[in-house]
């Protein structure tokens, strides 16, 4: 029996077609994985589901009758709930307390029944074998924990259906296998299970079958004994595609040394300590990755490094020059490529041109200038170039940045950083929201940047790329690097552990 069906389902932001005459359906207690590159409509599919878009045209039906959802509300009480990627807690809070928020037992008119909220969490915790205490409050549990919290919260209010939208993106190895036997033991329970991701590898463990997204439109849906990551692969980009990178793992030994830095502690705008006694090297032709969940110090850790916060203990070294506090602009001219966690916010001006952003950062250059005046025909020149070289599709040469792909707009931060000949390469999240083969494209140029003798400080959440491109791995846990392993020897399990905070303190 089909559960969730949309019959022709379309979706139009002004004359942009999000989603095209989607027509997919669910059956009963399956779980059905949604996958599709960067901006192919799955999410925009998932929220006209939940009543968060109003669909342009066509039709959803829940359990074989029609439903048109005005808001999340009317999804829930139609028995289809959805987790966010971010979760919506409130931290000061228990367990029971979050989950039974706008719900709550009441034995009087002004008068919560405490008692029976704390049984009924209990009870509906021990049939889905989550174990959380439903005492505990949300600021003292693990990522892995506030997701389950997120689920009881839908289970609670007795939605059948349950819509998970990217849901190991913050999650630890081990709160992945523990997230996914969740979802099988939902499934058990007569949960029907909707996952949007981008992981094969999760989806071909979790998924009864997997249907694929591309350009707003359905291209396909398969069963998972039926089809491989390559193949699935091949159907979100339209073309083969090599999912593992060419990557040979280097032993550095006695390589000199090219960027240091030295008991690092910093605060935030808050007073609060965000990074604590930092010490770490990159060495020449070496890729140094940071692995850790997002939120423990990744992102004060760069906006240090390349000058956006401000160091007051501690210090930073470029081969013998200390940058301790150097501002982007200072970085870039000493030869600190930078490519930025947020590509828009940081790394190009959207509004900007493609070929203006092409010298962003480098408009001193004297190999663009005429005197004292930039030199149009060069920059130009140098954009046809980067265009060329890094395969960056543009519809129109002329045009402005922000009419570019996600894939093609972090090709030309690349682009322009590598081609600046940076002794050091700063790259953080450099895949982040780009499609399967734009992905193949940047890992090639990182590895072939670092085979060319320079060193490269690798910060990502995705830990499968940091496994396959780093020589050496750098875990960091609140604030702190808590261990130092080599990739090659170490498993995602241990790396796991590691980014949950559980190691030895005395060796890391």
């Amino acid at each position: 029996m089909n559960i969730v069906e949309t019959v022709r389902l379309t979706k139009k932001f002004g004359d942009f077609v999000a989603n095209n005459a989607i027509s997919i359906s669910v059956q009963s207690q399956e779980i059905r994985c949604i996958v599709g590159e960067n901006g192919a409509g799955k999410t925009t599919l998932m929220n006209m589901l939940y009543g968060l878009l109003k669909p342009t045209s066509g039709e959803i039906f829940v359990k074989g009758k029609k439903v048109v959802f005005h808001s999340p509300a009317d999804a829930i009480s139609g028995g289809l709930g959805m987790v966010h990627q971010h979760f919506k807690l409130v931290p000061s809070l228990t367990i029971y307390e979050n989950v039974l928020l706008g719900n709550e037992i009441v034995k009087s008119r002004f008068l919560i029944n405490k008692k029976k909220e704390i049984e009924s969490v209990r009870e509906l915790i021990e049939k889905y074998k989550f174990d959380l205490d439903p005492l505990a409050k949300i600021e003292d549990l693990s990522i892995g924990e506030r997701q389950r919290v997120e689920i009881l919260k839908m289970l609670c209010r007795n939605v059948d259906i349950l819509i998970f939208d990217e849901p190991t993106a913050v999650l630890t190895p081990q709160e992945v296998d523990k997230f996914i036997d969740s979802l099988k033991e939902l499934r058990s329970n007569g949960k029907t299970i909707i996952v949007i991701t981008h992981k094969l590898r999760e989806v071909m463990e979790l998924a009864d079958h997997i249907t694929v997204i591309r350009h707003g439109k359905v291209i396909g849906t398969v069963g998972k004994a039926e089809t491989t990551e390559t193949e699935l692969a091949q159907m979100m980009v339209g073309r083969k595609v090599t999912l593992d990178v060419a990557n040979h793992h280097k032993k550095i030994g006695d390589q000199k040394e090219i960027y240091r830095v030295n008991n690092l502690s910093v605060m935030n705008s808050y007073g609060r300590k965000v990074l604590r006694d930092i010490s770490f090297s990159v060495k020449k032709g070496e890729i140094v990755g940071i692995a850790g969940v997002e939120g423990n110090g990744q992102s004060e850790l760069i906006d240090s490094l390349t000058g956006l916060m401000g160091v007051k203990q501690g210090q930073i070294f470029l081969e013998d020059q200390e940058v301790t506090n150097f501002w982007p602009d200072q970085c870039r001219r000493n030869k600190i490529g930078i490519i930025p966690e947020d590509r828009f916010s940081q790394g190009l001006c959207a509004t900007m041109t493609v070929a203006d952003n092409s010298i962003a950062g480098y408009h001193r250059n004297q190999s663009i200038r005429h005197w004292s005046l930039l030199d149009y025909r060069k920059i130009n020149a140098l954009r046809d170039n980067y265009i060329e070289q890094y395969d960056i599709r543009v519809g129109n040469r002329n045009g402005e940045v922000g009419q570019l792909s996600g894939g093609n707009a972090q090709k030309l931060i690349i682009a322009r950083e590598l081609e600046n000949k940076p002794v050091l390469l700063i790259a953080c999240q450099p895949t982040r929201g780009v499609d399967i083969g734009s992905i193949e494209y940047i890992h090639t140029k990182i590895v072939h940047y670092r085979d060319s003798g320079n060193g490269v400080l690798l910060i990502s959440s995705e830990l499968s790329e940091i496994m396959a491109l780093s020589d050496r791995i750098l875990v960091m846990y609140k604030g702190k690097i808590v261990g130092c392993v080599n990739p090659e020897e170490t498993s995602q399990e241990q790396i796991g552990l590691l980014m949950a905070g559980i190691y030895d303190e005395q060796g890391g």
